[in-house]
């Protein structure tokens, strides 16, 4: 028969429950004032608070109240609620002043996520080491910081890509048409990226044409000219109807690329409005990524662009940035393999093309765009919007995302079976 859990002697039974706002683990001021009938001193500084260890997801307190003895107050972070006791007198039913005064300096701002406390199924029942995160000891409370093999850990209300439907972007065939001609000065084709979220000025991954001058036996390019921005910008050069056509594709990409972004402390309602723009607008990037992409394989030269921000799409491309790129019409198949690694399960995500692995890193990919960290001249489309969103999500974690068998069951076999519907799922 299993051991009950029990705390400074006190099973789990007897601690207090404190709700979380719903779908988060905040607790609100609003929702302790209604669990307690105690009040805020008038000198906060007279309670003394601290924090002496986290230890099996389990935060102890010293909290010395004025003229009174120190007393412990344990806080363990459960999937909705915080559960709360100290060593006087709280209880299942009875939130005691130490627990409230001690809860009560913790959310001064009238807030606090508890969520860097919330670690299920990590730590041994009878070890204080964990196999997933590493406890760092600070001034200011301890740093939790997940593992190197376990920075995928899927938590219980952690994000994670919920798989509806797969729906293939319509890419035109249209007639096959010879490499486009070269000539001494002309118009080439530069893939611009960035990172998503580290830029002041980020943007979606877009097309921008560019003015080349070539060399004296037009293999390479001698040197840029400038950025196109408008069909004004190549008058005067020798540009075929499909170049016509591409560049048109790229003005209007251009036109959605930036990704806004609200202003501090901006209304929740304008917050969604954003949102919605930049959802509508890399989804529409996206069919012009599609639409572009048979014009493009024909481009005699065609390149990549870190620009670190769309700041620095001016003027001309400097020389040192511009890395010889080539696209393919091929479509990435995505598949995924689950393994089962004792007390937890491993998802991988894993992408082919006519049936060879690519080798996939971090930095290998542009939203919509993927390519093989040994061939990084070489990039593919990927087919579907829900494609590009698995492979976004699944780059910051190292391609793999760990769940404890503790609550695999009830918190992530349903994205499993998501993911079954329109994708091939091997179990080893």
């Amino acid at each position: 028969m299993t051991k009950a859990i029990t705390i400074a002697g006190k099973p789990l039974s007897q601690f207090y429950k404190l709700p979380f706002e719903k779908g988060s683990k905040v607790l609100r001021l609003e929702a302790l004032e209604l669990h307690s009938t105690f009040k805020e001193r008038k000198n906060p500084n007279l309670v003394e608070k601290k924090l002496l260890s986290f230890k099996q997801g389990w935060l102890t307190f010293s909290v010395k109240l004025e003229n009174e003895a120190p007393e412990r107050v344990y806080i363990r972070v459960e999937y909705d609620h915080l559960l709360v006791s100290c060593s006087v007198d709280t209880d299942e039913t009875y939130l005691g002043r130490y627990t409230y005064h001690t809860l009560r300096t913790m959310l001064w701002t009238g807030c606090l996520d508890f969520n860097k406390y919330y670690w299920p199924e990590c730590f041994g029942v009878n070890t204080e080491r964990s196999k997933y995160v590493d406890i760092i000891k600070k001034p200011n409370g301890p740093e939790i910081r997940l593992k190197k093999k376990f920075i995928g850990l899927f938590r219980p209300g952690d994000y994670f890509p919920e798989v509806k439907e797969r729906v293939l972007a319509p890419r035109p065939t249209g007639a096959k048409h010879a490499v486009a001609d070269l000539a001494p000065m002309g118009v080439g084709y530069c893939f611009a990226n960035t990172d998503l979220q580290n830029f002041h000025t980020n943007h979606y991954p877009f097309l921008i044409p560019y003015v080349y001058a070539a060399t004296a036996y037009l293999k390479t390019v001698k040197s840029y000219k400038r950025f196109v921005f408008n069909a004004q910008d190549v008058e005067g050069l020798s540009v075929s109807p499909q170049q016509e056509e591409l560049n048109s594709i790229c003005f209007a990409m251009k036109q959605l690329a930036a990704i806004r972004f609200s202003a501090y402390a901006a209304l929740p309602e304008a917050v969604t409005e954003i949102s919605r723009i930049n959802e509508a607008n890399h989804l529409e990037i996206f069919k012009l990524w599609n639409k572009a992409l048979p014009l493009l394989v024909q481009q005699p030269f065609t390149h990549h662009l870190y620009t670190y921000g769309m700041r620095n799409v001016a003027g001309k491309p400097v020389r040192r940035d511009m890395k010889l790129a080539f696209f393919s019409i091929d479509i990435p198949v995505l598949s995924f393999v689950l393994r089962d690694k004792g007390d937890y399960y491993e998802l991988q995500l894993r992408l082919k093309v006519k049936g060879k692995l690519l080798k996939l890193s971090n930095d290998s990919f542009g939203l919509f765009l993927v390519c093989d960290r040994v061939k990084t001249y070489l990039w593919y489309l990927l087919g579907a919007e829900m494609d590009y969103r698995l492979v976004w999500f699944f780059s910051k974690v190292n391609f793999r995302v760990q769940v404890p068998k503790g609550y695999y069951n009830a918190h992530f076999e349903r994205y499993v079976e998501g993911i079954e519907r329109w994708y091939v799922v091997k179990r080893v």
